[in-house]
């Protein structure tokens, strides 16, 4: 009985995260020559597109650290922060592992640790792709959510920027890669940068608003 009712929440939760039918679109055009290091730093989240609606964050950063592990290959560290209805600090932190000796790829995986969630959902990961960027001013990153139980889809969208404001010729830039998965301009909601000191801070991190269902759904 406890698994037909864990079925029907995670259905009913599915219906409305999955928005868009069928499987994630296949010609995402992911960054092949891709350089890690250049990439670490603060990143402020300009436009964002959410397929299911949400509007629940402002003042989104991507804070990027990075570091050489024991065999000289460069690892990151993701720490996701918010604020939630314009009154709590939130912030999300995940791993990247090390890429495969040689691979410049923009394809991530990013991986989530909660130490006092159940075992299956200890760990958590996600793909976080990397599809243009020039390192100084914008950054385009994409990533999508396949349930097969309903047979939809969830794609979230970020357009980042090394300063809270992103010029226009670096929005046209940032977009272009998006026109090939047919997402358009005038979908993307700009992130409001003018409320930024919550009343609330968080001392741990919570689960991140842009990725949901670490399990099979």
């Amino acid at each position: 009985m406890l698994k037909v009712i864990l079925l029907v929440f995670c259905a009913t939760g599915a219906f409305g995260y999955f928005t868009l039918p069928g499987k994630c679109p296949e010609n995402v055009p992911v960054m092949e020559h891709f350089s890690i290091p250049d990439f670490h730093g603060k990143w402020y989240q300009a436009y964002y597109y959410a397929s299911d609606g949400q509007k629940k964050n402002n003042c989104s950063t991507l804070e990027i650290s990075f570091k050489s592990n024991s065999d000289n290959y460069p690892v990151l560290s993701f720490n996701q922060s918010r604020i939630d209805r314009g009154l709590f600090h939130r912030y999300s932190i995940a791993n990247v592992p090390p890429p495969a000796h040689g691979s410049q790829s923009g394809d991530l995986e990013l991986v989530f640790n909660y130490q006092n969630a159940p075992r299956r959902l200890k760990t958590r990961k996600y793909q976080f792709r990397v599809l243009a960027t020039n390192y100084n001013y914008y950054a385009t990153a994409f990533t999508c959510q396949y349930s097969p139980l309903i047979d939809k889809h969830f794609i979230y969208v970020w357009i980042l920027s090394r300063n809270p404001i992103l010029n226009d010729v670096s929005k046209e830039l940032a977009m272009r890669p998006l026109q090939q998965i047919g997402l358009l301009s005038e979908k993307l909601i700009r992130d409001d940068q003018s409320k930024c000191s919550p009343k609330y801070y968080d001392d741990f991190p919570t689960e991140p608003t842009t990725f949901k269902y670490p399990v099979p759904i």
